[in-house]
């Protein structure tokens, strides 16, 4: 595919105004399927992408498997307990290897075309009938690997292996979750759904709140929708920052009440906040006093989106006698299915030759940051850190290299 965005440079560059100044993004780039091609080799496959947590495969044997961009990856717990990432590929034929999402693989990999065995390290064990194939060298003819790491017990791959150490991908990202604990905790809840609507329309809403006193009355009455717009200082792919808890409130759920202990080890001032972040391109990470929500997108088509919803909590609280995450797991479900229906309205309006682009309102300068954020990685051909964005004004560029303080 042509490096070259499909998108009027133009159009980026008034993204990149300061937030008084700034236009969207054109709405080319919700609903042209050329751009989403173009996402999908430029931003999926060549980042970093959440894919699942450790907890998918904890024990040698266990296998899941991950859609990344045009790519499907397998990801397979060894006997030596590492985690190891694969195309789910057979080298033989290129046979898709596993179908499930998940599933269990004592000791092998069998191909089911032509029964060809791999190892769980990826090596090939197997191949019958091969006596005659001249040059053939089954040590050197194993599964292709895929870059793997985990941060906090979520694990990220790249499929093209050209973003870099994950950790200088992240930039100063792991330190803003470090006091959750994250690694610790464990998954219980998962909610799937397909959303009639671009993935960026739906990343968008999830870091604003102006939408909510319209469509959220059941969120408005335990956060107040103005407390958010302080956005942390981010130096990678990623923007966010904490909104409060109403006052009396100490979780995100109906009653804003819960009688479970905060996440051991979290700060006071922390116990009555709820931190937002997103971190480009799929992973969306809200930290609650007392648990921690995960959305994972992956684009379907230009205006249809999957996204896994998953509540994770201390391990101790999900083994004691009587947990029930119930409150949590509603709560969101209920303010996710909101979300999802206003998303769809704006897909399904965005086309209209009536509609010519608003503006940035005053309470979404997050969204500002985070549509210039999509500008720059447009025009870089790749996922850019906020230190990239450049904020033009009056038609002149510059590179911002730090916090754009008018944002």
């Amino acid at each position: 595919m042509n490096g070259t965005c499909p998108l009027d440079p133009a159009d980026l560059t008034r993204v990149l105004r300061p937030r008084e100044e700034a236009e969207p993004l054109p709405a080319r780039a919700y609903l042209d399927p050329a751009v989403l091609d173009w996402e999908r080799e430029h931003f999926f496959e060549s980042s970093w992408v959440c894919v699942g947590r450790e907890e998918d495969a904890p024990q040698p044997g266990d296998v899941f498997t991950a859609e990344v961009g045009r790519e499907s990856v397998l990801l397979v717990r060894g006997q030596d307990g590492c985690l190891r990432g694969f195309f789910n590929v057979c080298q033989h034929r290129g046979t898709r290897l596993v179908t499930d999402e998940a599933c269990s693989a004592p000791g092998h990999i069998i191909c089911p075309y032509h029964s060809w065995t791999y190892g769980l390290d990826g090596r090939l064990l197997a191949a019958q009938h091969m006596a005659g194939a001249r040059g053939f060298d089954r040590a050197s003819i194993g599964l292709a690997p895929v870059p793997t790491e985990a941060l906090a017990g979520w694990v990220f791959v790249n499929v093209t292996a050209t973003a870099g150490p994950l950790l200088e991908y992240l930039g100063n990202f792991p330190a803003r979750i470090d006091r959750f604990g994250v690694e610790s905790l464990r998954r219980a809840g998962r909610r799937e759904y397909v959303a009639a609507a671009n993935w960026k329309i739906l990343s968008e809403n999830y870091q604003e709140c102006y939408h909510c006193p319209t469509i959220h009355p059941e969120l408005t009455r335990v956060t107040p929708y103005r407390s958010g717009g302080r956005d942390e200082e981010s130096l990678g792919p990623w923007v966010g920052g904490p909104m409060d808890l109403a006052e009396g409130c100490n979780t995100m759920s109906i009653s804003g009440v819960t009688e479970r202990d905060p996440i051991p080890g979290l700060p006071e001032e922390d116990r009555s906040r709820v931190f937002y972040y997103s971190l480009l391109p799929n992973l969306w990470i809200s930290l609650h006093p007392d648990y921690v929500m995960t959305h994972s997108v992956c684009p379907l088509e230009p205006g249809r989106t999957r996204i896994v919803c998953e509540w994770l909590f201390p391990e101790p609280v999900v083994t004691a006698a009587g947990f029930d995450p119930g409150d949590a797991i509603e709560f969101w479900d209920l303010v996710n299915g909101q979300d999802w229906r206003a998303c769809e309205r704006v897909q399904l309006g965005i086309g209209s030759r009536g509609f010519s682009g608003g503006r940035f309102s005053d309470l979404e300068g997050t969204i500002h940051t985070l549509a210039a954020l999509f500008a720059r990685s447009y025009l870089e051909g790749r996922i850019a850190s906020v230190p990239e964005i450049r904020l033009t004004r009056e038609g002149e560029a510059e590179k911002a290299g730090r916090w754009p303080a008018s944002v």
